[in-house]
C-alpha cells in the first residue's frame, strides 16, 4: 500500500514558488497543484511551467480546472504543452466548478448544479479522447466539436486525468474515465459562491466510494480514490483539538471530525496512522492538503515509507 500526498498551491512570486517546487520535489511530495479560478486567483499553466523546470520528478497538475468556462480542446492542449516541459509528469484535474463570479464575468448565469455536471461529463469525454490521439467530433447538449484533434503535440494518455466532484453523476464518470478520483467532502455551495455545506460523515463517504467501486467494476476500470484535506492542525491532545475545531464549525460533531479523511488532527504519528487507517477501511490512497500544511506533512511523509 502506497499513500501519496500533494500540495494545492498558487503562486506569490517567482522565487517562492520555484522554492516551493524544490521543496515538495526533495521532501517525498506527489505532486504540486494549482486551482482555477479565472479572474480571482493565478492562472495555473505559466505556474506550471516554471516549476516544471526545475523538477525532475514531482507531477505537476490543476486541481481542479473549471470546466465549466473552460473550452476542452484548450485544455487539453495547455495540459499537452504542459507534457512536453514535463513528460509524464502532468495530472489534469478537472471539475465543474461552483463560483458564481466565473460565469457572471462573462455575462451568463452559474448553471444548475444539473448542467454543470451534465458539461463536465462531456467536457471530461472530449478532453480523455484528445489526449489519447483521437480526432473528436460532438454534438451534445452542452459542447459542439468539430474534428478536434492535438496536431503536434505529446498524446497517447501520457497526462494522467483527475474528476473532481460529490455529484453521484461526476462520481460514476470519474470511476469510468479519469485515473483519479478526488472526493472533496463539500456539499452544496453557499451564497457567497465559495464557502459550502460540508459532506464529511462515514455514511457520506462510504456511499461514495462505493458509488466508485460499483462503477470501475462495471467498466472494468481502477481508479485511485483521493481526498482534498479540508483542516490540517498538528496537536498534542487531539481530543481537545477535535472538540475546538466542532465549535469553529458550528454543528459538525467530532465523532465525525476523527473519522473523516477530509481533516488531519493531531500529532504526527496520529496522523500517520489515521492515513493508513483511512487506506483500509475506505480504499483511499491518494491526499491533498494546501500549501500552509506542507510543513506538518512533511514530517508525516517518513513515517508512511514502510506502512
Amino acid at each position: 500500500m502506497s499513500i501519496k500526498m500533494s500540495v494545492q498551491a498558487e503562486p506569490r512570486d517567482v522565487d517562492s514558488w520555484l522554492a516551493l517546487a524544490r521543496r515538495l520535489e526533495s521532501s517525498g511530495f506527489d505532486a504540486l497543484l494549482v486551482g482555477d479560478h479565472p479572474g480571482a486567483g493565478a492562472s495555473p499553466w505559466p505556474a506550471l511551467g516554471a516549476a516544471a523546470a526545475v523538477t525532475t520528478s514531482l507531477r505537476l497538475g490543476t486541481y481542479v480546472l473549471q470546466s465549466g468556462v473552460r473550452d476542452p480542446v484548450q485544455a487539453a492542449s495547455d495540459a499537452a504543452t504542459l507534457d512536453i516541459l514535463a513528460p509524464g509528469r502532468v495530472l489534469l484535474g478537472l471539475g465543474a466548478g461552483h463560483t458564481f463570479r466565473e460565469w457572471e464575468a462573462l455575462g451568463r448565469q452559474r448553471p444548475s448544479p444539473t448542467d454543470r455536471a451534465g458539461r463536465l461529463v462531456e467536457f471530461v469525454d472530449a478532453v480523455a479522447r484528445l489526449l489519447s490521439g483521437e480526432s473528436v467530433t460532438v454534438d451534445g447538449r452542452y459542447l459542439r466539436l468539430n474534428e478536434a484533434r492535438l496536431d503536434d503535440l505529446p498524446v497517447g494518455e501520457r497526462v494522467t486525468l483527475a474528476v473532481g466532484g460529490s455529484n453521484r453523476e461526476i462520481l460514476r464518470l470519474a470511476a469510468t474515465r479519469a485515473d483519479i478520483v478526488a472526493l472533496s467532502g463539500l456539499g452544496r455551495t453557499l451564497p457567497d459562491g465559495h464557502r459550502h455545506d460540508v459532506r464529511w460523515s462515514s455514511e457520506d463517504l462510504r456511499a461514495q466510494v462505493s458509488l466508485v467501486r460499483e462503477a470501475s467494476e462495471r467498466s472494468g476500470t481502477g481508479p485511485a480514490i483521493e481526498a482534498l484535506v479540508q483542516v490540517v492542525r498538528v496537536s498534542e491532545h487531539r481530543p481537545r483539538a477535535l472538540a475546538e475545531l466542532s465549535d469553529q464549525l458550528h454543528g459538525v460533531s467530532t465523532d465525525v471530525l476523527a473519522d473523516t479523511p477530509f481533516v488531519l488532527v493531531g500529532t504526527v504519528q496520529e496522523m500517520a496512522a489515521q492515513l493508513v487507517r483511512q487506506a483500509e477501511r475506505f480504499g483511499i490512497t491518494r491526499y491533498v492538503v494546501r500549501e500552509p500544511a506542507v510543513q506538518a506533512v512533511e514530517q508525516v511523509l517518513p513515517l508512511l515509507k514502510n506502512r
